[in-house]
């Protein structure tokens, strides 16, 4: 793996003493061709009226003029470069890099709202004893012209948070077992404390989807998370990103699994996660899996993947149709790009 170079280096902070008392916190930024969008991610954060903050941008060998945008930012930006390694080294990098008391992520296509860090680290002053915590998102679309304008207003969006938010219950706490049937979090919403960055660890660069998927069920080990009742970030919504093409690798099923060999059905509040449900639980995601393989033209793929469903819930009528299906087009004509790769990424 190449070590990042580090070609410019800088800081927001304003140098006066009330900044110096708060808390630095550094935020995160992987990119990778997004040149027509990472101008707004980065203003976002350099916008954000906490003062004390550090945005430090890791290039993943971009080759789209992403690098030339950020450069233009001058000492405002400490910016990173690698060679194309994906999000988790990007990401792993930048956690090597950071100062901050506090660590934020944000991708180069998204952006925050006014406010975002404030709310947040004086949320995480407040309770010390919260090592993370995240907000509600927004998904953002883009209008019939392909343009993004900044939507309504569904929870302050377009406006800085006034008082302290509320917290979501069914968000929040010692979120283990909740986290093994969904991700929760959203990357771009979360920030945590160093020390339990220290003590998770960095990413898993061999997962290359659901790293972040990964850390939460990690970080739910050690701590508990609470989600802010406030919409703080917009995640952005087009076709030029990977999250909306189906991987050859069941990367959620081979999370949840790693996590269920590591630490099995019981939380460390005690709470405890039926074998019922976890059964149902990794069967839906093989029939997910399948079910989008199948109609993406890969049917031999599908069919592995309604085996595995099957495999975990033998009674589940769909996934016999689906699986008789997925037999018969895998027969009829090639399989597609998952017969000869589905063990590439």
């Amino acid at each position: 793996m190449d070590a990042p170079r580090q070609t410019q280096t800088g800081s927001t902070q304003a140098g006066q003493s009330a900044t110096a008392a708060m808390p630095l916190v550094s935020v995160i930024m992987p990119a990778y061709n997004t040149a027509r969008y990472i101008g707004d991610a980065i203003d976002s954060v350099l916008s954000q009226d906490y003062p004390n903050k550090e945005l430090i941008v890791i290039d993943d060998g971009s080759t789209d003029g992403t690098l030339e945008i950020v450069r233009d930012y001058g000492p405002a930006i400490t910016l990173l470069t690698q060679k194309n390694q994906g999000s988790a080294v990007a990401r792993n990098a930048g956690l090597a890099a950071a100062r901050g008391e506090y660590l934020a992520f944000l991708d180069s296509d998204d952006i925050w709202l006014p406010g975002k860090l404030s709310v947040q680290v004086a949320h995480m002053e407040k309770y010390p004893d919260i090592g993370m915590s995240y907000s509600r998102w927004q998904v953002w679309k883009p209008d019939r012209d392909g343009q993004f304008s900044t939507p309504g207003a569904p929870n302050q969006v377009n406006s800085a948070p006034t008082a302290s938010p509320g917290i979501v219950e069914e968000g929040s706490g010692w979120l283990y077992n909740r986290l093994l049937f969904t991700s929760l979090l959203h990357t771009i919403t979360v920030i945590a404390r160093r020390d339990l960055i220290e003590t998770v660890g960095a990413f898993d660069t061999s997962l290359k989807r659901g790293q972040d998927y990964d850390y939460w069920l990690r970080a739910s080990r050690v701590t508990e998370i609470q989600q802010l009742d406030l919409v703080l970030a917009l995640y952005r919504l087009h076709g030029d990103g990977c999250a909306k093409k189906w991987p050859y690798v069941n990367y959620e099923k081979v999370v949840v699994e790693n996590a269920l060999a590591r630490w099995g059905l019981e939380g460390p509040n005690g709470e405890l996660t039926t074998e019922a449900d976890m059964q149902r639980r990794l069967a839906d995601t093989c029939f997910s899996f399948g079910y989008h393989h199948y109609w993406e033209g890969s049917p031999r793929l599908a069919l592995k993947a309604f085996t595995q469903s099957l495999g975990y819930r033998p009674g589940h009528l769909p996934a016999w149709r689906y699986l008789v299906m997925s037999l018969i087009k895998s027969t009829i004509k090639p399989s597609g790009p998952g017969s000869t790769a589905a063990g590439q990424p």
